[in-house]
């Protein structure tokens, strides 16, 4: 990828967990070595099931939490390691929006004056009447009426209190915009309200997109490449298309046949090819393979030897020993 907006060598976040007063304590691997680029008005989705550190990885690409080791570099600047007065004239590129729109708002200011507040820190040389000018545009290009401008977040529903978090978040024209679970919180129809709107964000203003999500449909819609990971490693990263219509990993096979499909002839069938088990704990993950003790193609050797993410067709990056084997007695996969 040429000249990408965002790089990640080695990213890992590791947090020291205890199991009593006095008990020695581990580490809990919530990302665990991410290797990515994200180029300029690409969209990614990050995918995976609960725990297995999506969130964590988000936020830990903004600094909102620190790496333990690997290099986070933003437009060719390694910043893992900038202090709090460094990354802040960085932040006005770099906005989020968040899992629960009404917990994200403060509920004490009007929405006027939550979706300027970005602007009073990074733009202090706006007057007031180019503040409340900038505001009123977002709002109406986010679908929302310039009279909300005085109301409080108490009074719109979650589809609504989200628009103005998008509004705030955009308002300064950021280069890239992170949704960390941004529709999960909302009706199915809202949901598509939201994606829509946000695809057509990204057209207008160029910006580059993390989607995080457990939504693989929400995903599809929307993201140019998809990351696959479990317990904090990537397994997968390829094209949107190209890994919905022939994933490659056993954990990605296993996402999609879990989503819900209307039509009760197929959907029995694909439930018995689902995921099985439960996540392990990331403070003991298994050995090798993480993902061996719910794979369906796990062989001994998956046990010993830990896989790493290979490059196949210049098009898709995959972690598993068995990807590319013939299907056969013995081996295959």
């Amino acid at each position: 990828m040429k000249d990408p907006l965002l790089s990640l060598r080695g990213l890992r976040v590791w947090f020291k967990v205890g199991d009593g007063l006095f008990r020695r304590k581990r580490d809990l691997r919530a990302v665990d070595g991410v290797d990515l680029e994200l180029g300029v008005g690409e969209a990614l989705g990050i995918v995976g099931e609960s725990g297995c550190g999506k969130s964590t990885l988000a936020r830990a690409i903004l600094r909102l939490l620190p790496a333990t080791s690997g290099q986070v570099v933003w437009l060719g600047r390694a910043i893992e390691a900038e202090s709090v007065a460094g990354m802040r004239p960085l932040r006005r590129d770099m906005q989020i929006i968040f899992q629960d729109p009404l917990a994200s708002l403060d509920p004490r200011l009007t929405v006027g004056e939550i979706v300027a507040e970005p602007l009073r820190v990074h733009a202090p040389q706006m007057s007031a009447a180019e503040r409340r000018s900038a505001v009123t545009q977002m709002l109406q290009r986010v679908g929302l009426p310039a009279d909300v401008i005085n109301r409080y977040p108490h009074e719109f529903s979650g589809g609504q209190c989200q628009r103005i978090g998008i509004a705030r978040a955009m308002v300064l024209r950021p280069k890239l915009l992170v949704c960390d679970e941004p529709v999960s919180a909302l009706d199915v129809s809202i949901q598509a309200q939201i994606v829509n709107l946000l695809q057509d964000l990204k057209r207008d203003f160029g910006m580059s997109i993390l989607f995080v999500s457990h939504n693989l449909a929400v995903v599809r819609n929307l993201c140019d490449r998809v990351i696959v990971l479990y317990l904090g490693k990537p397994v997968e990263i390829a094209p949107t298309r190209l890994l919905y219509e022939a994933p490659a990993h056993p954990y990605t096979r296993g996402l999609l046949d879990a989503v819900p499909i209307p039509d009760p002839e197929l959907q029995p069938q694909r439930l018995g090819t689902a995921l099985g088990g439960e996540l392990p704990s990331p403070l003991a993950p298994p050995s090798g393979c993480v993902f061996r003790t719910r794979c369906p193609k796990a062989i001994p050797g998956c046990a010993r030897q830990e896989p790493q993410m290979k490059t196949f067709a210049g098009l898709r990056q995959v972690a598993c020993l068995r990807h590319g084997e013939d299907e056969r007695p013995g081996g295959g996969g």
